[in-house]
């Protein structure tokens, strides 16, 4: 692999259907159903607009097309893109919501350190 250019991001494809627990050592992109846990403390999440996603998640940066139930820590921001359907919390420092895109639930700019410790303790813990 070149130093110079960066991992491609793992993909879970239209069609495909995950239940569990996901974590990823680098970018992940989701076409497809996933209903779980998903930890990503260092990366980049995509719920694409193909997707639906039910889960937790834990991440960097979190990109909505798609989609999603559920809550979402994210240590830098979260960008909710007008094709979005979003039913959940939000942490984050910074999150964008597109015009035309629909979200019912709550954000909370304030608590996302406190929440990203607590998650990598549990991630340890098993």
């Amino acid at each position: 692999m070149h130093a110079d250019r960066p991992e491609a991001p793992s993909k879970l494809p239209a069609g495909l259907t995950i239940t569990g627990e996901m974590s990823s050592s680098r970018d992940l992109l989701i076409d497809g159903t996933f209903d779980g846990q998903i930890t990503l403390p260092e990366h980049q999440l995509t719920v694409n607009l193909s997707a639906n996603v039910k889960a937790k998640v834990i991440a960097r940066v979190v990109t909505i097309a798609g989609c999603f139930e559920g809550s979402v820590t994210a240590t830098e921001r979260v960008e909710i893109e007008h094709t979005a359907h979003v039913h959940g919390h939000v942490q984050s420092p910074s999150v964008v919501l597109m015009d035309g895109a629909k979200f019912q639930g709550s954000m909370d700019p304030d608590r996302t350190e406190a929440a990203m410790l607590v998650a990598k303790y549990r991630q340890k813990q098993g």
